[in-house]
């Protein structure tokens, strides 16, 4: 593949599992090097280990099952999040404290993490990978094992960056239907499809399964790959 990305701009990751959307979220937050091909992030080629660790500074990375340590508050864990980054310690505070406000947690800051619901650990790990002002953002499956209301939450708090090129994988069509402004289907390590949600949904045909025109037509280009493959 070749991707580029702007800030602001939104792209949804769709596929099957072992489609290669983590890999390659993986390789984007310079925690896996590439075996063929490059990386640029900012301009400047990814070829070494001093330039991954530099390039982490500019990328925030939400990965499928975070971690946090239980008894950290939400500011601590951001604040932590952003030492990782290397925010100097005297915005490090405010930074943190600046994120959770975005998010809508100013008032539970204080609180530990164990004693938040999912979809508030969710937005605090948001925070703390928007706390260091990355130029890219990487989503993975960030919207799996919350409720419906939850979910509406998170996607509106996504749609809303626009200072910050985001890159959202995702099982859910939905997700992308409503947050990406570019969709991109892989499916066995190859991309598929890639385009706007609304040619996603043009690409359906009449016999594919599906609950909405978009689902449909990321059903028809599955289909279509497998008979690929099949050949």
């Amino acid at each position: 593949m070749s991707l580029e990305l702007t800030p602001g701009e939104r792209l949804g990751l769709l596929g099957p599992n072992g489609a290669g959307k983590t890999t390659l979220l993986s390789i984007l937050a310079c925690e896996l090097a590439p075996t063929s091909g490059r990386v640029i992030l900012d301009g400047h080629p990814v070829v070494s280990r001093s330039d991954a660790r530099a390039a982490r500074r500019i990328v925030g990375f939400l990965p499928q099952s975070p971690s946090c340590v239980p008894s950290f508050t939400a500011q601590e864990t951001v604040e932590y999040a952003a030492w990782l980054k290397g925010v100097p310690s005297a915005t490090r505070s405010t930074a943190a404290r600046a994120m959770l406000d975005r998010v809508g947690l100013g008032e539970v800051r204080d609180k530990r993490m164990r004693a938040l619901s999912g979809g508030m650990v969710q937005r605090t790990f948001l925070a703390a990978a928007l706390v260091a002002r990355p130029r890219v953002l990487l989503l993975d499956e960030p919207t799996v094992g919350l409720d419906p209301a939850q979910r509406l939450q998170f996607r509106a708090l996504v749609a809303d960056l626009d200072d910050v090129a985001v890159v959202l994988s995702t099982h859910l069509v939905e997700d992308v239907a409503v947050v990406a402004s570019r969709v991109m289907v892989l499916a066995e390590g190859a991309v598929r499809f890639e385009g706007t949600p609304a040619e996603l949904a043009r690409a359906a045909l009449a016999r594919a399964p599906g609950d909405s025109p978009i689902e449909r037509g990321y059903m028809s280009v599955l289909d279509g790959a497998n008979h690929a493959v099949d050949a």
